[in-house]
């Protein structure tokens, strides 16, 4: 019995120092050996006594092993290691670790498959068999808590085997190792997230030892896309760098590399040999790497492409030698003038635009005694009769120079005179003669007026051929019409009139804006004249099929040649007041309708009027509506829909539109229009418009008691 006890207290002190050692795994060979001794003492001892003392050994050992489980950072756990591999222990702290009953595990053979993640199950149900080979295995892999949560775990599994060596059980132990996953994913991300910048970089970034033989160290990977080197040719050569910079440069370069040790950091900038044999000019920045006790350990270096900037000093240094006969040669009137506000040189424009009898002007001569000269001699015309007044703010005007301006001359010319302050103090002056371009812009400004006369009367005409809007108030019970042409004219019609047994409301809209757009409305009202007196009183779609006939024939767009494609969208309401109900057909178009709290899109025909690409013989659908007491209808060209605008320059679209209808649901008509107007305002902003501009709302006369149907 001593021995017993003895063997199972030294096992329990060996466990729990052994967690104490370590918080991730557990000796199950340790565990299995208390057991089996235990097992085994119990089975040496026959005596009654024995026995009874026994049990109080083995019941002690048994508190302690299971106290020693339950506070474990790992759950034990066995199976059969045969036949239906059924569980037969787990250590109670299952449920502290994974809240699970240790029940949950006893009553289910496949509690722990059912656990598994379904993306690792495959995966470790293949490794398990290794377990079986080797006596032991270790796995990683997600586990499902009871709370419907993952966590990682490290699963370790030994074979207990019997007597003869037959695998009889699996015993192991599951330990969380979620926060190591964590922390490994968290190490590689950053690890990619480095090497995604490096690759990045505009510069390469290089390291080597800072003594003995400054073997290198490291490279970016980004020496590939930028020098055509693979990283492995600088880190596998001491002498990759010397090798490749330009042999006219390298003794000069290694002389400077003495600065680096001296002051910690150095920059130079020399031709660097590529993987294709061709130099680019390279800045290498170093910085010097020192141990605690100020020892050089590494130099950190980067090398920027600086081709282009190079190219470009070289190219502005040739230019600078030219630059003489260059403000010779130009047309323009240059002059420069030193601090002192003298000229320094002047080319032979500048020379004929003040030259007022005395010569031109000499270097050496001020400003001011050269614009004063000019205006003594009556060369400037913006000076006559005001020379004092003028003089003074030209002067306030040359010292400070701002934006380019413009000065008519004597002789009819126009200057436009554009001046700057230099780095060195000085003022640059730039003289062009804009005589042409003005004499032009006032041509055009001519034949501006002489459009915008037209274009106005253009505009009255179309106006006064659109219906009077008074006779809309005639025909419904309340309403509002926006209409704003984008220009002067537009491509937008209106069109209401009475017919038989009620009154016709259209609303169109032709292709383009403008004077196409104005032209195309005289076609359509043209068209519609006709079709509203043939046109059935319950039959919309004939005035639809009718426009899009006359328009193809018109501009003979029913043939598979030709070069126009014009067209336009639109939708008519027939209503008739006597039979409470109206009835829609629509060419691309909508027709919106407000009652109580909805509001709701009712779609015509995807097919357009007149385009080419539509065949003759297309027809239209006719919707026939009730109108119930309140009901409000709307109609609107996509000017409004399509109209960009909004902190994302997006379109207004039709839920907006739908939005602000829902919104001023049962306001009169007019104070519709005006919130629509504000609103729409408000989310053009600084846009410009897009196209012409029509919206129509109405409440239909006839509109009687009766529930409407959707």
């Amino acid at each position: 019995m001593m021995e017993l006890r003895q063997c199972a207290e030294t096992a329990a002190v060996a466990l729990a120092e052994k967690r104490r050692a370590s918080l991730g795994d557990i000796d199950l060979a340790a565990v299995a050996d208390i057991i089996e001794q235990v097992l085994s003492a119990s089975s040496r001892k026959h005596e009654e006594a024995d026995c009874q003392r026994l049990g109080e050994a083995q019941a002690t050992a048994r508190a302690r092993l299971t106290q020693l489980l339950s506070v474990s950072p790992a759950v034990i756990y066995c199976f059969k290691a045969r036949g239906d591999f059924a569980p037969t222990f787990v250590s109670t702290n299952i449920e502290t670790l994974f809240g699970y009953a240790p029940r949950e595990y006893l009553d289910n053979s496949n509690f722990w498959r059912e656990r598994v993640h379904p993306d690792d199950l495959r995966r470790v149900e293949t490794e398990v068999a290794d377990v079986f080979k080797n006596g032991k295995h270790a796995l990683e892999y997600r586990f499902r808590r009871k709370d419907g949560s993952y966590c990682w775990v490290n699963d370790d599994q030994n074979v207990i085997r019997d007597e003869r060596g037959e695998p009889l059980e699996i015993m192991g132990s599951w330990s969380d190792i979620t926060k190591r996953k964590q922390a490994e994913a968290a190490e590689d991300a950053a690890r990619r997230r480095l090497s995604t910048l490096l690759q990045s970089a505009p510069a390469v970034i290089y390291s080597f030892k800072a003594s003995g033989d400054f073997a290198p160290i490291f490279i970016s990977e980004n020496i590939k896309r930028l020098l055509g080197y693979r990283p492995d040719e600088y880190l596998k050569n001491a002498d990759f760098w010397r090798t490749r910079v330009h042999p006219e440069d390298v003794d000069a370069v290694e002389a400077e590399q003495t600065k680096l040790f001296k002051e910690g950091w150095h920059t130079t900038e020399y031709r660097f040999r590529k993987s294709d044999g061709t130099y680019c000019w390279v800045s290498d920045e170093q910085s010097l790497i020192k141990d605690a006790h100020g020892n050089p350990v590494e130099v950190v270096g980067s090398w920027s492409d600086i081709t282009a900037r190079k190219t470009a000093e070289q190219v502005a240094l040739q230019a600078s030698q030219r630059v003489s006969d260059a403000i010779e040669s130009i047309s323009e009137g240059f002059s420069l003038y030193d601090t002192e506000d003298r000229l320094v040189l002047g080319n032979y424009k500048f020379a004929e635009l003040f030259d007022f009898g005395a010569g031109p002007p000499r270097p050496g001569m001020t400003y001011e005694e050269i614009i004063r000269g000019a205006v003594d001699q009556g060369l400037i015309e913006d000076a006559k009769g005001h020379m004092p007044g003028w003089l003074g703010q030209r002067l306030a005007q040359h010292r400070n120079p701002t934006e380019p301006l413009l000065q008519s001359r004597a002789d009819g010319t126009w200057l436009q005179i554009s001046e700057r302050h230099i780095a060195s103090g000085g003022t640059v002056a730039v003289y062009s003669d804009l005589t042409e371009i003005k004499e032009s812009e006032q041509r055009a400004a001519a034949a501006n007026h002489l459009i915008l006369q037209s274009l106005r009367y253009a505009s009255r005409i179309q106006s006064a051929i659109l219906p009077a809007r008074e006779e809309l108030a005639s025909v419904t019970a309340d309403h509002f019409l926006i209409w704003e042409p984008r220009d002067i004219v537009g491509g937008d019609f209106f069109w209401f009139q009475p017919i038989n047994d009620g009154y016709a409301i259209i609303l169109g809209d032709c292709t383009g804006h403008g004077v196409p757009g104005a032209f195309m409305t005289l076609i359509a009202w043209g068209l519609l004249d006709r079709m509203l007196r043939s046109a059935d009183n319950d039959n919309p779609s004939q005035v639809l099929t009718g426009l899009h006939r006359g328009v193809q024939d018109l501009l003979g767009q029913k043939e598979e040649q030709g070069e126009t494609d014009d067209g336009l969208e639109a939708g008519v309401c027939f209503i008739n007041p006597s039979k409470q109900e109206m009835t829609f057909a629509g060419a691309r178009f909508s027709l919106w309708k407000a009652r109580g709290d909805d509001v709701i899109e009712i779609k015509g025909d995807r097919n357009g009027l007149g385009y080419r690409r539509y065949p003759q013989e297309a027809t239209f659908t006719n919707l026939t509506l009730p109108l119930g007491a309140g009901d409000s209808f709307y109609l609107t060209t996509d000017g409004l829909i399509d109209q960009i605008g909004g902190p994302h320059g997006r379109s207004f679209g039709k839920r907006r539109f739908q939005t602000l209808l829902k919104r001023n649901k049962g306001a009169p008509m007019q104070k519709q229009a005006e919130s629509l107007q504000r609103s729409f305002k408000k989310f053009q902003g600084q846009q410009l418009r897009r196209d012409d501009l029509t919206v129509l709302g109405f409440v239909p006369l006839g509109g009687g008691g009766i529930h409407a149907r959707a």
